[in-house]
């Protein structure tokens, strides 16, 4: 089967101007521990049972979902062109169905200045194949999520996904109520004691928490809202008068940050992914952030307890 000839009816095309090299973003397709930190869309983890990164090599592996849904894969490589093009078939589908989904893949790489413009083009043995995996397994929505996941991968963001037991209406007013905001945002150990909420385009959240003996004044200033599927705000340490702070415990970490908060019905439940990046950072704020995913993760951890916690009360 031959994809530059096929017909749109059985293909989806997907693509991404990343902002990095693209020996980088080669490099986080052909390494095997790099490929499953970012593979499927937002929530999924890959186990790798055997990856030969070779023309006709193999690469088994099981992608399993946010809710424990499991996805057997294998595919074998056709092409493989360093920093231009990996051809590859794929046979798959989720553990249990009765039939499962086969494809053929074209990745594309092509070097803009200093960024990748990265696509690819998945060929389906028919329209109705095609239609079905757009309808039952959302691939294009999929397709997008992988994509930003490998981008936030090679640009150095901070990324972590969490489904929580709600609703995706009453998660959206835990996000933007005040007082429920307040409840239960923050580390473990830490309460917020005052807050205040300007919800708009411009608006700002001003707020103050406090733990292990330490007062943490912060602010949002939103940048934008798309109610109930994401927030994107501007997340600055501050002071009681609103003015820009230091983290009081870690000087060299980022004084700003830009979160986007995206929420996604998953089931009758909600999926949460959180991305973060430095804005206007120095190298020094830029390194502490890179050395500090361990503890993000770790920190967003006990904030997602919380929220579980609250939710369970609230239902």
């Amino acid at each position: 089967m031959s994809t530059d000839n096929a017909k749109p009816d059985r293909e989806i095309v997907i693509t991404r101007l990343i902002d990095a090299p693209l020996e980088r973003v080669w490099r986080a397709w052909a390494d095997p521990k790099e490929i499953v930190q970012w593979w499927g869309p937002h929530g999924f983890k890959t186990d790798t049972d055997r990856r030969e990164f070779k023309v006709g090599g193999m690469w088994k592996h099981t992608m399993i979902g946010p809710d424990g849904a499991r996805y057997p894969n294998a595919a074998r490589y056709e092409e493989i062109v360093e920093n231009e093009r990996i051809v590859y078939t794929n046979g798959g589908g989720r553990e249990g169905a009765n039939k499962g989904v086969h494809f053929r893949a074209v990745v594309t790489f092509v070097a803009k200045g200093d960024k990748t413009e990265l696509t690819l083009r998945s060929v389906f043995d028919t329209p109705a194949e095609r239609d079905m995996v757009v309808r039952e397994y959302g691939a294009i929505e999929g397709g997008k999520q992988t994509l930003s996941r490998l981008a936030a991968h090679v640009e150095g963001h901070f990324l972590i996904s969490r489904q929580v037991d709600a609703p995706r209406d009453k998660v959206w007013k835990c996000w933007t109520e005040p007082e429920r905001l307040a409840a239960w945002f923050g580390p473990k150990g830490f309460e917020t004691v005052t807050a205040k909420l300007d919800f708009r385009p411009g608006g700002v959240y001003h707020y103050c928490m406090r733990g292990n003996g330490v007062d943490m004044w912060g602010k949002w200033i939103f940048k934008e809202i798309d109610a109930p599927a994401k927030l994107q705000f501007i997340d600055a340490f501050s002071d009681r008068d609103g003015g820009l702070g230091r983290h009081p415990l870690a000087p060299t970490w980022p004084a700003q940050m830009t979160t986007t908060v995206l929420l996604a019905d998953f089931g009758p439940k909600t999926l949460i992914t959180i991305q973060w990046s430095p804005y206007e950072a120095n190298e020094a704020e830029r390194k502490t952030f890179s050395e500090g995913m361990a503890s993000m993760h770790q920190g967003w951890s006990g904030t997602f307890e919380r929220l579980d916690a609250y939710l369970a009360e609230y239902q």
